[in-house]
């Protein structure tokens, strides 16, 4: 019931529990809880409560509808002819094009249509599944005014439940009465009522959230050892990076064993994936190189990517596997290798924000920036090597699933993209067309190529047979973060010394020499 509750919620308002003076008339300061039992027991009045979010001012002003109010009573929706004729029209170009993308407009419309259609659901009393029946992991459905056949026990029940909410009786008292019904029908398999308590625990505890709070004390704890030199700050460090790196392991271990797969099947969870990488990554290169950036830019590569990933709507973070992906062989062997890559790539392109930071923004050139910039040389080739053995593995896979190796599909083509981007600035930098600052340029360059790969083609393009990675959502916030980057790049390109000094072309060639030989190593 509290997955059940959380994705209604987000299904209908966007968000599973609104802040006080937030959210729907009548839900600020409450959650999804809340919500999931007005829509069960009373849900004649939800026809006329706000709840279903709708923006764009001129298309509001344009149906006759209040600009500046940000939530709607389904009933006024319903009854809003312009409304219907617009979602009409917009779902037959769907129908007559599969390619047809939806303007903003018509975007807005269909999502309110689609949230109409949620709440219809619960205004004509239907039942929800939560009897299980016996020897399967399916449930019947049990509700105030229709219940399958065998769960009438379940069914008054719940109208007992309906009678306590209703008139302020005791709750607790009614919930163990429908609890005790349900068990006297069947009892969940035990495997079953293991991962529902798994789930339970997963949605109360929410580990990344944790993790995100950990990963950013110990990043605080890391600037305040840089002015501080004291062992009860290294102290600290370590114990908040055990604390991030338990609870990811914690989140990872919950989603594993309550989904029976890799924790790699949609993006949320290779987002997650990739800042764990990152950190693992940036955690081994700080033991190898005490003196390096490694750990400062992995902390910060995985609370990016827990943000992102929280950025990705509920409903496509618990999504089911689709057909073709339920194979752990090759999701372990395949995706997990690919977004270990993006990882990788990931703690490059940070560490060469902290180049060109400190090194041009800040024209503080140091024998440490020699470092940073082998750090990145290392990061780089980490990544292209797994990038590249991920893609052939994924043109194994689909040799065995779609009868081809390769087929010039859009995440196909943007996957050899990425590949030869990254082949060519290595190959850049080994040969000495460009050195310390194209090399830092380059990784942010390259990652905004992986960006569109991992993102773009799913997100924006949505075409091809990857079909099962499509979603919607955080395209602005891309946008955003893309911008910044195109920015961030310029006003380096600006700052950027026109001749260095002669300290720095000596340091410079040194830096050449030194990358050389370790690229030959290699």
């Amino acid at each position: 019931m509290d997955t059940y509750a959380r994705r209604v919620a987000v299904a209908i308002t966007g968000r599973t529990q609104w802040g006080e003076g937030r959210g729907p008339a009548g839900y600020s300061g409450r959650d999804h809880i809340d919500l999931i039992a007005d829509l069960l027991f009373k849900p004649d009045e939800m026809f006329r409560e706000e709840l279903i979010p709708l923006g764009r001012k001129k298309l509001k002003a344009e149906f006759g509808l209040d600009p500046d109010a940000k939530f709607f009573a389904p009933g006024e929706l319903m009854l809003n002819e312009g409304l219907h004729r617009l979602s009409g029209e917009v779902r037959t170009k769907m129908d007559r094009n599969n390619k047809y993308r939806p303007s903003r407009d018509e975007q807005a419309v269909i999502d309110a249509q689609n949230k109409m259609a949620t709440l219809s659901f619960f205004m004509t009393g239907q039942g929800i599944a939560i009897v299980p029946i016996e020897g399967t992991e399916t449930f019947a459905s049990a509700g105030i005014k229709h219940t399958d056949h065998g769960t009438e026990e379940v069914q008054r029940a719940l109208l007992a439940m309906q009678e306590a909410y209703l008139n302020d009786g005791d709750m607790n008292a009614a919930v163990d009465t429908l609890i005790n019904a349900i068990n006297a029908n069947t009892q969940h398999p035990q495997t079953l009522a293991s991962k529902i308590n798994m789930e339970l625990l997963y949605n109360t505890h929410k580990p990344w959230r944790m993790a995100a709070i950990a990963t950013v004390l110990a990043l605080l704890l890391l600037i305040a050892r840089w002015i501080v030199r004291s062992k009860v700050i290294t102290v600290l460090i370590a114990l908040a990076i055990l604390w991030a790196m338990a609870e990811q392991a914690f989140g990872l271990w919950l989603r594993v064993a309550i989904l029976e797969r890799a924790p790699v099947s949609n993006t949320y969870e290779s987002l997650l994936w990739m800042g764990i990488v990152a950190v693992i990554l940036g955690i081994v290169g700080q033991l190898l190189s005490p003196r390096s950036w490694y750990l400062a830019a992995g902390l910060s590569a995985s609370v990016l990517s827990i943000l992102f990933a929280m950025l990705v709507p509920l409903q496509d973070q618990t999504n089911s596997l689709p057909a073709v992906l339920r194979s752990n062989y090759w999701l372990i062997v395949h995706v997990l290798t690919i977004v270990a890559s993006y990882g990788a790539l990931l703690l490059a392109a940070v560490l060469a924000h902290v180049y060109l930071f400190k090194d041009v923004l800040l024209r503080r050139p140091s024998e440490k920036s020699e470092r940073i910039v082998v750090q990145v040389y290392r990061m780089m080739q980490i990544g292209v090597i797994l990038l590249t053995a991920g893609t052939i593995l994924g043109g194994v896979w689909a040799a065995d699933s779609w009868g081809r190796f390769w087929g010039w599909d859009p995440k196909e083509t943007w996957s050899l993209i990425s590949i030869l981007t990254y082949f060519i600035l290595l190959h850049a930098r080994y040969v000495g067309w460009i050195r310390d600052f194209g090399l830092a340029v380059s990784a942010i360059v390259g990652f905004l190529a992986i960006v569109w790969t991992f993102y773009g083609v799913n997100y924006v393009m949505a075409s091809g047979l990857h079909s099962y990675g499509f979603g919607s959502g955080g395209e602005i916030w891309v946008a955003i973060w893309a911008l910044a980057e195109v920015v961030f790049v310029a006003i380096c390109l600006w700052r950027r010394p026109s001749k260095p000094s002669r300290s720095r072309r000596k340091s410079g060639t040194n830096r050449s020499t030194v990358a050389h030989k370790s690229a030959a190593v290699t």
